[in-house]
């Protein structure tokens, strides 16, 4: 007495490979953008605790943000360098003071493909701009006009005014880069003074 078979047939095994390979294809574009966005929310998340950890120095030096360099290996003024802002914060990040911050997660972008983290200390660039201020204060930039003469070179007109920079506005720590691509915008997050997290507007 004949028994079939119970195999596959060469067929039905090319058949299977193949929804397998269709299915695959299907699931990588979601896949990929589920990656993405998990590094984009841990980064997110980065920042939100670095913006407490501003706030906390902040709240042990009399209200005042701290000092850093925006670029530690290129130094503002190289004869007095500021320290790295991963080195000022680490007691506020989780770090003992004085202990080793190079292996410190929350100044990493998951999306950090250009080693920053690894020559400056940190993934997210540090708004040195707001060195020694008062948190929380709007900040103010002075700005003049000046109209003169073709001719002349003569003034024919002045002014000046103050552009405000209240602390919703006014980024504390941002990606260096931009990581997290969103065209047609730059993929830069922010944490802004008022510790919330956002995408940096880059709208004119």
């Amino acid at each position: 007495m004949n028994k079939k078979s119970s195999g596959f047939t060469l067929m039905e095994l090319l058949v299977v490979i193949a929804i397998i390979a269709i299915l695959a294809a299907l699931l990588l574009p979601a896949l990929t953008r589920a990656k993405i966005q998990a590094r984009n929310s841990v980064c997110a998340n980065n920042l939100r605790q670095l913006g407490m950890a501003a706030r906390l120095y902040s709240m042990d030096n009399g209200n005042r943000l701290p000092s850093a360099e925006i670029l530690p290996t290129d130094p503002i003024n190289p004869a007095r360098p500021l320290p790295r802002i991963c080195d000022v914060l680490a007691s506020y990040a989780g770090r003992a003071s004085g202990a080793n911050t190079n292996g410190m997660t929350v100044f990493k972008c998951p999306s950090d493909k250009t080693s920053l983290f690894t020559t400056e200390g940190s993934s997210y660039e540090w708004n040195a701009g707001l060195n020694g201020q008062r948190i929380d204060e709007t900040g103010t930039t002075n700005v003049t006009a000046t109209i003169a003469d073709d001719h002349t070179g003569q003034v024919v007109f002045s002014t000046n005014w103050a552009l405000m920079s209240p602390p919703v506005t006014t980024p504390l720590l941002l990606d260096y880069e931009d990581f997290h691509p969103r065209p047609p915008k730059s993929g830069k997050n922010v944490v802004y003074m008022d510790n919330h997290v956002a995408p940096l507007d880059v709208s004119p």
